[in-house]
């Protein structure tokens, strides 16, 4: 993802010629379609504006048509490490992540097997907008792809290869599809081969970059809320200086022979979980039949409605169906596949995945199951079309596939598929002979496939009605006191807390937050396990719908509800809906709330995913380290506290004697809404909530007490924890340090300040620059602070994920930063740096209606509103170097640091002698 110099005495002038420049007149576009406005620069490059007034952001992305699918002979994983290595140093920037964090954005970058994107969101502002449209011109052509860069960057990226081949499963998926195809790129793993990667030739790579990391290669797509005539001036002046190209880039050609029989791949590993998959070859997805599978995908791998899911996972054969189809350029694949637990057994499971897949020729696609799946892709294009930066991302895809209406295509598509002709193209594909599991058989008569061909987007659009674009939003001030201004707070009649915050919301989207709080730690003593699953158990089932028909009808309502709670008596739920749905959507969140059932079947199905999850949790280091440290900070409560804290295997053996007449009884004894708090942000009408809510949960209380647990600051330091894991190639390092303070503390602002610095800013903090910027040993670490409103009781925590054999030098380091951030503190420049980054961070959070809920919600059970976080980032603000730096060395001590380390330090042991 980086560019290569090029005409490097003309071009480090550009920029400032661009910027001298007179504004020019706007483009015409090249057509518009559904809020969508595309433009083309002489020199080929594509813009995509998508303005949205209604959210205070900006996204910025860059998507590059080429991926591991334009990788030749020994390149593998050269566009992978490419997204690496440009956000190094380019003719402009001295290293373009670090400024990126300072700036407080939100980037990331990706690679696929056919493009490579990058974004950054922020909010709007002018000069940010202005700077992200310089540097993206910058590295478009500028990037210096270093071999000093690509040194320091090797050991993160063999650290990041690590990281995956951890995941059993995953791997599982990337030996499959090797296996299906024989000539095309798509069989390779967008990381590459770790001998192609590690032994990269930078000449090699540079003219790679150079090839594709030009503006008729790439699309320039900016959302949010931005002048589009000013910033398509804009856009002209700073990209459309760079020269185009004058080489051509040749077609990728290569089509994948039919297949002419199964194929089989084995995995075995150390691995707590077990997997089935099965892939077959489908068409790209501009073919007209394409479709055809994204209804598959549904019918047969949804929780909880699947095929799969019912004959699988229900009857506790598996843990987890699921499955995806490949929204690829070129013809790929369509992948069903099974999660099993480690006692399951893998040939039954696989015949029954090959049964219920394959037997879509004898048992065909149902009107209800194509309903399902048509409903469940409006709810979540619904989604998508309301959140402009997701919509930003989401268009690399179409446009790597060869046109960004490919997108809403393929929503007319599923929207416009019948039954008849879905089955007769799943017919076609869904044979025995195109499967890799991967048998292969000698047969007389064999069954094939038809030839799978590119389509021309061209051709595949010859049809496609745009339809009419999102409704946008209110311009909404996001500011603290805007926030406050605007919100109505009241009480219900049992005591609920409720706040409403309604605004004019892109696709009239609504955000509600419900905190709940239950019992007290006497009558919570020994009911660890109900508390804690009592909030998930809740979606399996009431006494008017089953966990099936809710799930139907959530997507009818377009609407989502997420509830979890934990131990010591607290709740946490949301739901996202819109405007028209709103009434019935609170109903059904009120009927789960005050009706499960628990049905047997379903607490079971529930219990064993579970357990699967805890036992692969077993075998992750990253869910070792943690966990091994929450249990040692929690050691002195006893086993029936809310506050213990038990062993993995504990976990496990509770979640296998939990049975729905303990839940029924925890409901009854405990959960209610009298005590708690509900903020409802987005596209209402509060005259007609208020009743509603007043109605649905006003009157709902139970006769259980509610005091709350308290959680004093453990007496534990200078822990150092370490548990080996045997096969594992990454290796991880939790680390807590416990600081008597809360969130109202006066130094409490100082202490977030160092911890940004420290490891929460990003590319320029100082843990993951030590580690990963200059030694190249961590692919991620960081810090993170936490402070209760309720009790002096304040972690600081860290962390860092890294190869087994690099431990000691990974200590060496956090000791070090430690040590140096106590001995000689922050820089003015850090300083400044961090107050910027934090202030934008919190400006760009409250532009999410969501967070904002969740805020809200935690605001009314502390007394508080908007004002007291505008006053902790105003005390943060006025903060000296000084006073900085005299709290750090007030509560900093690193020795009193507890650290967790899980890795194969056994095996790297060994392999250092």
């Amino acid at each position: 993802m980086r560019l290569a110099p090029r005409l490097a005495a003309l071009t480090l002038l550009l920029p400032l010629l661009a910027a001298a420049a007179p504004a020019t007149n706007p483009l015409a576009p090249v057509r518009e379609a559904e809020g969508v406005s595309e433009y083309r620069l002489p020199n080929g490059l594509q813009v995509l504006l998508i303005p949205d007034a209604s959210k205070p952001t900006v996204t910025v992305n860059v998507t590059y048509r080429v991926g591991s699918r334009h990788e030749g002979s020994g390149e593998t994983g050269m566009a992978h490490l490419l997204e690496h290595m440009v956000f190094k140093t380019s003719r402009q920037h001295s290293n373009i992540g670090t400024e990126l964090s300072k700036r407080g954005m939100q980037f990331n970058g990706t690679t696929s097997a056919d493009r490579t994107n990058y974004y950054e969101t922020f909010p709007a502002d002018q000069a940010q907008l202005s700077w992200a449209l310089a540097m993206e011109a910058d590295r478009m052509t500028g990037a210096k792809v270093l071999k000093s860069d690509l040194d320091t960057e090797m050991t993160v990226v063999r650290n990041e290869m690590e990281a995956g081949e951890n995941n059993a499963l995953g791997i599982l998926v990337q030996r499959t599809h090797a296996a299906a195809y024989q000539w095309h790129a798509y069989g390779r793993s967008t990381i590459g081969a770790r001998a192609d990667v590690e032994n990269v030739d930078i000449p090699r790579l540079q003219a790679f970059y150079k090839r594709y990391y030009q503006p008729d290669n790439a699309t320039l797509t900016v959302a949010g809320a931005f002048d589009a005539r000013r910033t398509l001036a804009e856009i002209g002046q700073r990209f459309g200086a760079i020269p185009k190209p004058a080489r051509t880039l040749s077609p990728t050609y290569t089509v994948e022979p039919v297949q002419e029989g199964e194929r089989l791949v084995t995995l075995r590993r150390i691995s707590a979980q077990q997997g089935v998959i099965a892939s077959y070859h489908i068409p790209a997805l501009a073919s007209p039949d394409y479709a055809a599978f994204e209804v598959a995908v549904t019918a047969l791998s949804d929780t909880p409605n699947g095929r799969l899911h019912k004959r699988a996972v229900e009857p506790g054969m598996a843990a987890q169906a699921f499955g995806w189809a490949g929204r690829s350029a070129e013809p790929g694949l369509l992948n069903l596949g099974l999660v099993l637990k480690s006692d399951n057994d893998v040939d039954r499971a696989q015949q029954l995945l090959v049964d219920t897949v394959e037997g879509l020729v004898k048992e065909p696609i149902t009107a209800e199951e194509l309903q399902r799946a048509q409903t469940q892709w409006a709810k979540n294009f619904d989604e998508l079309m309301a959140n402009p930066q997701q919509l930003c991302v989401e268009l690399s895809e179409a446009i790597a596939a060869g046109d960004w209406r490919l997108l809403f295509q393929l929503r007319n598509r599923v929207e416009a598929a019948t039954v008849d002709g879905v089955n007769a193209t799943l017919r076609q594909w869904l044979l025995s002979s195109n499967r890799t599991l991967g048998r292969l058989y000698a047969t007389a008569q064999p069954e094939r496939t038809p030839l799978a061909l590119p389509v021309a987007a061209a051709d595949a659009l010859k049809d496609y009605k745009p339809k009419a674009a999102v409704a946008a939003g209110e311009t909404f001030d996001t500011s603290p006191t805007n926030i406050d201004r605007r919100t109505q707070r009241f009480q219900l009649a049992n005591g609920l807390r409720v706040a409403l915050l309604p605004k004019r919301s892109r696709g009239e989207t609504v955000e509600l937050a419900l905190n709940l709080h239950y019992g007290t730690l006497d009558t919570l003593r020994g009911r660890r396990t109900e508390a804690d699953v009592i909030g998930e158990t809740l979606m399996l089932g009431t006494g008017q719908h089953s966990r099936a028909q809710i799930s139907d009808l959530l997507d009818r309502l377009k609407t989502r509800v997420s509830a979890n709670s934990e131990p010591t008596g607290s709740a946490v739920l949301s739901l996202s809906s819109h405007r028209p749905q709103l009434g019935e959507a609170l109903a059904l969140l009120a009927e789960l709330l005050r009706e499960p059932s628990f049905p047997a079947d379903e607490v079971a199905q529930y219990a064993r995913q579970k357990i699967a999850g805890a036992e692969e949790a077993l075998q992750q280091p990253q869910a070792v380290a943690s966990h091994a440290l929450r249990q040692a900070l929690a050691a002195t409560y006893p086993a029936d506290d809310p506050r213990h804290v038990g062993s993995i295997d504990d976990d496990i053996a509770a979640l296998k004697a939990l049975t729905p007449q303990q839940l029924l009884a925890f409901h009854r004894e405990f959960w209610s809404t009298a005590h708690g708090e509900l903020a409802l942000v987005g596209d209402f009408d509060p005259a007609e909530v208020k009743p509603l809510l007043e109605r649905l949960f006003g009157s709902w209380t139970v006769p259980q007490p509610y005091a709350r647990v308290p959680r004093p600051l453990p007496a534990v330091q200078g822990l150092r924890m370490s548990t080996t894991l045997k096969d594992k190639a990454n290796a991880m390092v939790s680390g807590r340090l416990l600081l008597p303070i809360d969130d109202d503390h006066a130094d409490y602002p100082a202490l977030r300040i160092a911890t940004h610095v420290l490891g929460a800013s990003g590319f320029d903090s100082r843990l993951l620059t030590r580690l990963r910027q200059k030694e190249g040993i961590s692919y991620g670490a960081g810090a993170g602070l936490s402070a209760s409103s309720f009790e002096p009781n304040a972690q600081l925590g860290m962390g860092a994920i890294f190869a087994p054999e690099a431990r000691a030098r990974v200590e060496a380091a956090l000791n070090d930063e430690l040590a140096r951030l106590v001995r000689d503190g922050l820089t003015q420049a850090e300083l400044d740096t961090a107050k910027r980054a934090m202030k934008a961070a919190s400006d760009t959070w409250r532009s999410d209606d969501a967070a904002v809920a969740s805020a809200i919600a935690g605001q009314l059970e502390r007394g508080r509103q908007f004002k007291w976080n505008a006053e902790l980032d105003a005390r943060g603000e006025a903060l000296t170097l000084a006073q900085v730096n005299a709290a750090i060395k007030r509560w900093i001590d690193p020795a009193k640091a507890n650290w967790s380390w899980a890795g194969d330090f056994d095996k790297a042991a060994a392999a250092a002698k």
